[in-house]
This record gives structure tokens, sequence and C-alpha cells, in this order.
């Protein structure tokens, strides 16, 4: 989840599709103003991602959550 300063997301969006390791972003309505998914393993290699989004101009915040099992369907 990403909270962006108003007025950048279009920018952050264009940003964002440029970092490797970042399948999707989005943008959502609620307390966060888009969503990223990350595809990188192991861990460290999810830091660098993660690290990436929080770097990137008019990003404030993020909150990230991990997926512990993914199941078909």
């Amino acid at each position: 989840m990403i909270d962006v300063q108003p007025g950048k997301e279009e920018t952050v969006e264009e940003s964002l599709r440029h970092v490797a390791g970042l399948k999707f972003v989005y943008q959502v309505t609620g307390e966060f103003d888009m969503i990223a998914f990350i595809e990188a393993e192991p861990y460290h290699a999810f830091a660098r991602v993660v690290d990436a989004i929080r770097k990137t101009d008019g990003v404030r915040d993020t909150d990230t959550q991990l997926v512990l099992e993914k199941k078909p369907g």
C-alpha cells in the first residue's frame, strides 16, 4: 500500500512501472492511494524493491503486507 502526495499520483504510478520486481501497480480508493504487487525472492531482493518504492519522489508512506500462502483458483 502506498500513500502519495496529492497531485503526484500519475507521476508516481509511471515511475513505479519501471521498478524491477514490481509486477502491478494500481490506483485505489481508501486510506492509501495505490497498491503495488511485488514478486521477488529471497528477502533481500524483496527489500530492494520496497526501498525503491519508498525512495520514489512523491511517495509519502508505505505499508507492506506479505502473502503467506498462494492457493490456486
